[in-house]
């Protein structure tokens, strides 16, 4: 099993990789967009397009994968935390309007409750030397009514001051939830299984 530090580094990697060719097509589509009538138009007509088509994929694998059975990586999850509040962070110091304080927290925390709430609906269990989740038939109810509640929330939210940093912050709070809960069951999951490879001898302690 990798050391904590090379499950962050390689994460890290992996995530340098997918950024960087998100950013080469953004690049690839400007400069395909520089060809037309309307440039401007044509480029976030076009992104708008492939939002809308990454959702959809998005939606589409999580319905047809949600009962696989996969690892869970603590560097994975760290480096999911890091990348969380540093996105939410940048949005939050730029942001032209902010909500208050206690809006802001309440948003996270129940952001936090929903994401440790659904967090529970997985099964996990020892395989071998590795920890494993597993989605249920709720884990799938959850994040669908999580997902329209932030789509429900956009339009309602949308136009309001300070309206997109409170969705983002309930979205954040989900992600913290989740993946801070994964980290607690991975721990007591590993502490299970260091017991059964190294059994008290006879007559206890």
């Amino acid at each position: 099993m990798k050391s904590l530090w090379q499950q962050i580094t390689a994460e890290g990697r992996r995530l340098v990789k997918v950024a960087g060719m998100a950013a080469g097509g953004l690049v690839l589509l400007l400069i395909a967009s520089l060809f037309t009538d309307d440039p401007a138009k044509t480029f976030f007509r076009t992104l708008s397009l492939l939002g809308t088509g990454m959702v959809l994929l998005s939606v589409t694998m999580m319905v047809l994968t949600f009962r696989k059975a996969r690892a869970i990586v603590p560097g994975a999850l760290l480096v999911s935390l890091a990348t969380t509040f540093a996105v939410a962070g940048v949005q939050f110091l730029f942001a032209a309007q902010r909500p208050g304080l206690l809006l802001a927290f309440l948003a996270l925390l129940a952001g936090g409750l929903v994401g440790m709430g659904w967090a529970r609906t997985t099964k996990v269990f020892i395989d071998g030397d590795a920890v494993r989740s597993q989605g249920t038939a709720w884990y799938l109810v959850v994040w669908a009514i999580t997902f329209l509640s932030n789509q429900l929330m956009a339009l309602v939210l949308g136009a309001a001051p300070a309206g997109g940093l409170v969705i983002l912050l309930v979205g954040t709070g989900v992600a913290v939830g989740n993946n801070v809960y994964q980290l607690m069951r991975y721990r007591r999951a590993t502490a299970m299984l260091a017991v059964s490879a190294n059994p008290l001898p006879q007559g206890g302690l």
